[in-house]
């Protein structure tokens, strides 16, 4: 009898022993976000991380994910592609199998690049990069690769859904003066507003690209609008050059309505002024929008971060939230995480966010969203930057009507 109980006893401690050899195993889904945190592109890379933790914690709270808490590693790339290179290579020694990064399409290139270079050298360890928001529309053209998902919009996708909604609302005349950013996304800027502009039966009386935040005085260029007639000025403009453009319209006491990407920037309303009035923004969310359901997560937002979400927030939020739903339909059981399991699951994963649904296509691996349409507007129900101005919503563009064809050049190879 005493022999029974010794080696039941011993039976006990080996299956205690590999119960916990088993937890020891399981491996923590690691998110890196390699974001400017420092330096001029700070603001928007800490808006980005702010919606990014926001997610995390709803996961968290919701379950985490193969048995543990999903965790963000955050990594400041100093706002440059050589930090962010750099960064990567600590993040996957760290053990992130996401990466993930918005605010720099330059960046975002180095990183998708280097990305997939690794996954090939490396099968059976590869690395998600699940990027929330570079808009560089090469990203998921001829760059597009399995690994690569753009979990934001793209100049295209929001071109189309402003020039529609500047129609429909009958500001945007039959003339439109085009004025964007030298760089790859101004360039891409450039194409995305003459394709919409064409096809809203109105005419680019001329296209024009400028140094980046270098310019001081855009009273040349105002005076070429007011001389071309243009009712409309469509700009993919951020920072200073949006600024400056808005005040030297003011300043020449111009009509002209401009619509654009980044007005909602902090500081943006508070340097422009009263010139800001009337224009128009698209985004991939706005404050007003989604009744009950859009209130209940704007006030969420607030109470945990600390303010309303703005800007970029939501689409880093609103991309976590359908990570959320891919995590939920794949089991490692504890185990290694097998990144192709997850890739496929984004794949086919959904989410309805205040606004509509999130998905993501499976042809370029494009999320396809909703978009909304605002006007800088003294009536609207949130004020920002101390201002008497906010931005008003016009329409929620459905996530179809919103998205665009995908590109030719985008040849992905799935793995075997």
């Amino acid at each position: 009898m005493a022999v029974v109980k010794s080696l039941l006893k011993m039976l006990a401690a080996g299956v205690s022993l590999a119960a916990l050899m088993g937890a020891a195993s399981a491996e923590p889904l690691k998110i890196a976000m390699i974001e400017a945190l420092s330096g001029p592109a700070a603001q928007t890379g800490i808006a980005f991380t702010e919606g990014m933790r926001y997610g995390v914690a709803r996961i968290n709270e919701a379950g985490g994910f193969n048995g543990d808490k999903v965790q963000l590693i955050e990594y400041d790339n100093q706002g440059g592609p050589t930090g962010a290179a750099d960064k990567l290579k600590t993040a996957i020694a760290d053990g992130a199998r996401v990466i993930s990064s918005a605010s720099s399409s330059a960046v975002a290139a180095q990183l998708t690049e280097d990305i997939r270079k690794y996954n090939l050298r490396n099968p059976g360890k590869e690395i998600i990069y699940y990027n929330v928001g570079s808009e560089a529309y090469e990203l998921t053209a001829e760059r597009c690769h399995f690994w690569f998902f753009r979990m934001g919009s793209n100049p295209y996708v929001r071109m189309q859904a402003l020039v529609k909604v500047m129609k429909e609302t009958g500001v945007l005349g039959t003339k439109v003066y085009s004025i964007n950013q030298n760089y790859s996304y101004g360039h891409d800027m450039q194409a995305a507003q003459a394709r919409a502009v064409k096809e809203a039966g109105a005419t680019v009386v001329e296209a024009v690209l400028h140094d980046v935040n270098k310019i001081q005085d855009f009273s040349p260029y105002m005076a070429k609008i007011k001389a071309s007639g243009a009712e409309t000025v469509l700009t993919g403009n951020w920072a200073n050059d949006i600024i400056l453009l808005l005040k030297a319209a003011g300043d020449a006491g111009s009509k002209v309505r401009f619509g654009n990407t980044s007005l909602d920037t902090p500081g943006t309303l508070g340097n422009a002024g009263p010139a800001a009035l009337g224009s128009y923004l698209v985004k991939i969310y706005n404050l007003e929008a989604g009744g009950e359901k859009g209130k209940a997560f704007i006030e969420d937002f607030k109470t945990r971060i600390g303010h309303y979400p703005y800007s970029e927030e939501p689409t880093a939020v609103f991309a976590l939230m359908l990570l959320g739903e891919a995590l939920k339909t794949v089991d490692f059981k504890g185990g290694a995480i097998d990144a192709k399991a997850l890739a496929l699951a984004i794949e086919t994963a959904s989410w309805e966010s205040p606004i509509g649904p999130w998905s993501v296509r499976k042809d370029d691996h494009q999320a396809i969203l909703p978009i909304t349409v605002s006007e800088v507007s003294k009536a609207a129900t949130h004020k920002v930057d101390g201002t008497d101005m906010g931005f008003k919503l016009l329409k929620v563009v459905d996530a179809k009507t919103a998205a665009i064809e995908v590109a030719p050049s985008c040849k992905m190879q799935r793995p075997n």
